[in-house]
């Protein structure tokens, strides 16, 4: 993912899902999206009784490699 991750984790670089939806500007809704349609999402540092932890700058540098197409994703056709 590009850059070398910190040594250490920076106390403002931690976020819940309400943090990571308010950075993106997404609803929590799609954060958990995030975690379960996307096998490369990074891993939560910690998982707390409130929920999991990550590292803004992991997802940031997740983010800003994708490749977003508007709109939403199609459905498949059943078969």
């Amino acid at each position: 993912m590009g850059e070398t991750p910190p040594a250490y984790w920076d106390l403002a670089d931690l976020a819940g899902t309400g943090d990571l939806a308010d950075e993106f500007e997404v609803n929590t809704a799609t954060i958990s999206n995030w975690t379960t349609r996307y096998p490369d999402f990074p891993r939560p540092l910690v998982e707390l009784s409130s929920g999991p932890v990550y590292s803004k700058w992991q997802v940031r540098q997740w983010h800003d490699t994708r490749i977003w197409k508007p709109g939403r994703p199609r459905q498949r056709q059943a078969e």
